[in-house]
Order: structure tokens, then sequence, then C-alpha cells
């Protein structure tokens, strides 16, 4: 059965008296403390921030504000309540069972953290302790408070609430005595004030039951409690309101997470023997402004079973209904056997953005289609739109026996020809290509030896290469794992089955340039010093591919080494 990251049931609350008293913790070995800086990130314009942090070298003079050199880009975390956060990483196994989607970008660090330990949770740490790093005297304040950051950083709409629900939130620290923290420093619990009061149990109340003012009176009394919390608590408790979290867990407008939107199969309809039509609605309203057509030559990414990642080109639309037109493949062990085989109407599946990947040639006087089989779903959002727009062009579609999508095929009346070759009808591809002038494109989707064909036929009739065109109706971006090695930042990256290196060059806060990401445009085109590379799409020429890759969808054999 298909199922939606978001589309998520919260667990059965705890019993919060199970969250008093956790025994006093023995001392553990600090691993490393990590800062980051103030950066561009997640391709949002205009969002900044410094979740992207590394390893600081030993000794580590930390101050009342906290680690030098770590930034925070939202004014109100310049806190000496909150100079280090802290976070369990034993729960990036748990959260990548959950979400297997984005397996690869659960690991220690992905949170932001300053500091991790696999010893420690928000169940074992309390309000108001008193830890001991080396030279240095920190005492526990406050849970953190998730923000839709999380959203983008781990690409789940809901992943901000997600971490407080769940109890996941890691905590933050003031500053009591500065110092040195050397290599080898031990973490060591030197008082607890608060025994009843576990940082997982404060959160309980801030982020759950939130309405139960006894327990927000009492709370607010704490010894050690963060301001900013504590008069969170006694608003509540003052005014018997409870604050708004929209703006926090989800952003304004421009700070949605967009990436991925879940959609729900509302049909699904055999076109031939092996083509199925699937038609999908977004599960959350959509604004009117948020609503448009899909425009010719559009692609969409979506995420099957947690496993795979494919892009498939959309038939037409909207951004709030559209659909996709998938032939089953024989040996298919991916996408294609998922979507025919699991799926069923009534699931729920993730999808990136709507993008106009393979667009019509804006300065074209003439459109010349030319599609083999399921090659058609690239094509048919725009025959319909040269259609509708009364333009000069002719479709082309060859096919063994069955004609997916008859209906629209044949409302493009005499622009339209069908060569069936069970009826013995083959395509004269020199005759099409010969009726070519210098303002004509040429278009070509389906089976490799027909986009061959076409292009050794363009170039025998002199079509420059800027006017022939060629697309893919289906695209997988996952596969085997690689490693990425980064020549000039010195980073080495591990990229998962499901993610593309795009995407997990994203995580390490290099924002590459993208567009398309369904390997068409060629503007996410990396270089790569060193390594095989499995190149897929078709932004490259085949002169390109010695020394670059398409992060958004080739993927590294083994180990590359990119100039980056």
């Amino acid at each position: 059965m298909a199922t939606a990251t978001s589309s998520w049931t919260p667990p059965p609350r705890p019993n919060p008296e199970s969250l008093k008293n956790p025994p006093p913790f023995d001392p553990i070995p600090l691993v490393h403390l990590r800062t980051g800086k103030i950066r561009p990130v997640f391709n949002k314009p205009g969002m900044t921030s410094a979740i992207h942090k590394a390893p600081s070298n030993f000794p580590v003079t930390i101050t009342k504000s906290g680690i030098p050199g770590d930034e925070h880009a939202y004014e109100p975390h310049r806190s000496l309540d909150k100079a280090i956060h802290h976070y369990s990483s034993a729960h990036y196994p748990v959260w990548a069972t959950e979400i297997p989607e984005s397996a690869p970008i659960f690991k220690p660090g992905a949170f932001g953290e300053n500091l991790f330990s696999d010893e420690l949770d928000e169940t074992k740490i309390c309000i108001g302790d008193k830890v001991r790093i080396g030279g240095v005297l920190l005492e526990v304040s406050e849970p953190r408070s998730p923000c839709y950051k999380l959203n983008h950083r781990f690409q789940v709409k809901n992943m901000a609430n997600r971490v407080q629900t769940l109890l996941r939130s890691g905590w933050l620290y003031r500053v009591l005595e500065p110092g040195v923290v050397e290599e080898g420093a031990m973490i060591e619990l030197v008082e607890r004030v608060n025994p009843e009061w576990s940082v997982a149990r404060v959160a309980y109340y801030l982020f759950l039951e939130r309405d139960n003012m006894v327990m927000n009176r009492e709370i607010t009394c704490l010894t050690g409690l963060g301001d900013e919390i504590r008069g969170k608590f006694e608003k509540r408790v003052k005014k018997d309101e409870l604050e708004d979290e929209a703006g926090r867990l989800l952003g304004g407008t421009e700070e949605k997470m967009d990436t991925w939107n879940e959609y729900r199969i509302v049909e699904k309809r055999k076109e031939t023997s092996t083509v199925s039509a699937f038609v999908f609605e977004a599960v959350e309203s959509l604004a009117e402004e948020d609503i448009h057509p899909v425009e010719p030559g559009s692609h969409v990414r979506v995420k099957l079973g947690g496993k795979f990642v494919r892009a498939y080109s959309v038939v037409g639309g909207t951004t709030k209904r559209f659909e996709l037109g998938i032939a089953l493949e024989p040996d298919s062990r991916g996408g294609s056997k998922f979507m025919h085989t699991e799926t069923k109407v009534g699931d729920i599946l993730t999808f990136g953005k709507i993008t106009a990947s393979f667009p019509l040639a804006k300065g074209a006087d003439k459109h010349i289609i030319i599609a083999g089989g399921i090659g058609i779903t690239a094509f048919l959002s725009a025959a319909e739109y040269l259609h509708r727009t009364n333009q000069n062009y002719k479709l082309h579609l060859a096919v063994s026996s069955e004609v997916p999508f008859s209906a629209q095929i044949g409302a493009l009346g005499d622009n339209a020809t069908v060569y069936n070759k069970a009826l013995g009808q083959r395509m004269d591809l020199k005759s099409i290509i010969a009726n070519a002038d210098p303002t004509t494109h040429v278009y070509s989707c389906g089976p490799q030896r027909l986009m061959d064909a076409v292009a050794s036929m363009a170039k025998e009739y002199g079509m420059p290469d800027s006017s022939v065109h060629f697309e893919q109706f289906t695209v997988t971006t996952s596969g085997d794992p690689f490693t990425a090695e980064l020549k000039r930042s010195g980073k080495t990256l591990e990229v998962g089955p499901t993610q593309s290196l795009l995407d997990a060059l994203k995580t390490v806060g290099l924002d590459i340039d993208s567009s398309c990401e369904v390997g068409n445009c060629g503007t996410c085109k990396v270089d790569v010093c060193g390594g095989r590379v499995e190149h897929k799409g078709t932004g490259l020429m085949e002169e390109e591919k010695s020394g670059s890759m398409l992060s958004c969808v080739s993927r590294g054999i083994g180990r590359v080494v990119l100039d980056l």
C-alpha cells in the first residue's frame, strides 16, 4: 500500500507521570562540538540558517554566548538561555525507520545541534540540571522549540510538528561558567534541582497537553527554566489562552515547505493492457492563486514506497489535479511495478513540484512531435496547447498495437497521425523530417532506437542541434548508494539510494543551481574530477560527459570526486 510521510497519525501520548525522576546519568564522552555560519538554505529566496554545522577543533573556549563562531539566523535565538543545543543521536535511526524517504539525512548533526550523544535523551535529563564538560559548567534551560526550517531540512511538510509531538526536540543550555573544553572531555552531571521535571515532561505540557493550567502554573516556578519558555507558561496562566503555533511550525506563505506535497489517487484506469492512467488530487486545499495549469513538457517527481524516486511526464491538468500515464515495464522491480500493482484509489503519494522541464521552443514557426508508445505522455499537454492556440504542428505516434490516450489524440484531428505496427503501418522519418524548414523544431520521446533514428535523420537534413529536442518520459533518480568526495571543500558525502546527488549537496549547505530536476535542462551540472558516473537525462552533450554530471539524476558508481 502506498503511504505518505506527512499524512501521519501521531501515536498515543505518553503518561506524563512516567517522565518523572530519571536516574542520574553516568559521565559520557564528548564526541565533538559543532558550529555553523548563517548562509542561504533550501533554495528558498531570503531563507537563511546556521543549521549546517561542522566539528570545531579542540581545544574550544566556550563563552557565555556559546561556542565561538556558532551563529543564529533567528534573532530571538541569540539568547544566553539558548547558548548550546544538545540532541540525542539515538533518535536518528528511529527517524530513518519512520521516514525512509529522508533516511540519508538522518545523521548526527542534522538537527543543527552543537553536541550529541546516544546515552542522553529528553527523558534522562532535567530542567535546571547542572552539567560540566571540561572547564565549562552548563545549565539545562528548556526544550528546543522546533520551527518550519526543519520541514525544509528533512523534506517533510510536518517535520517540526512531528519533532515536538514525539518529544524529540533536544534541549538547550545556558553557560554558567565559561571555560576550555579539551579533546577527551566527559559530560558529567553535577547537580539536579528539579528531578520531577525532565525535559520531556516540560515538553509534554509545552507542546501536547497545553491547556493544563495547573501544570502550566507549576512549571513557571521551576529553577533554571529559560525566560522565553517561562514567559509562555506565565502568559497561558494569566490569560487562560494558548499561543498560535502555526507560524513557528509551518512558516508564512513564503516560508512554507512546498518542495514535496501530498496527492491522493482519485482515478486509476487502464488505457491499454500495459498502460494505466493515474489522476491525482491535492490532499491540502490550495488557494486560487496557487492553482496553475500544467505547462507543456512538465515532469513531476514522486516518492514510491520509501524505496524509489521516479520522475514522470505530466499528461495534463493543474497543480491541484493532474494526470500521469505509466507503462508497466516487463522486468520492472521499481516504479512502474509499484504504481501498477501496489497502489489503489484513495492512496496518498508524495510529489515534488510540477516543473516545466521540456518546454516548447517559443521561437519556432512549426513544431514536429515524434513519439513512440508511452513516450506520448511527454507531449500530450504540449499538443493540446498547440492545438488550442492554433499553432502549426504535427504529432506522429508509433505504437506496436494498442493506442494509449486515444481520446486525447483523437481530439487533435488531422494534426495527429498514428502508425500501428500491428496493422502494417510504419512511420517514415525521412518524409516527416524532410518537411522541416529553418524555423521548425523537432521533439522526440520514446524507445532509444527511435530517438537515435530521429537524431540521425535530422543530422542528414542539416537541422541544427538546437532545433532537435529529446525527452525521457520517465526518469529514475534513485539507485545504488555512492560516495561523493568534494575536492575543494574537503567534505565527503554518502548519497543514499533514494537521494539524488543534488539533494545530498543541499543537505550540507551547497545550494547548486537547478531548474527541471529531471535531467533535461543541464542547470545542475557539476564538474567531475575522478570516478565513474552513471549518466542519466539529456541535459549534457556527449563531449561533456567525460568531465561533468547532472546532479539531479546522474549517479556515481562507487565513489566520485567533484570540483566543489
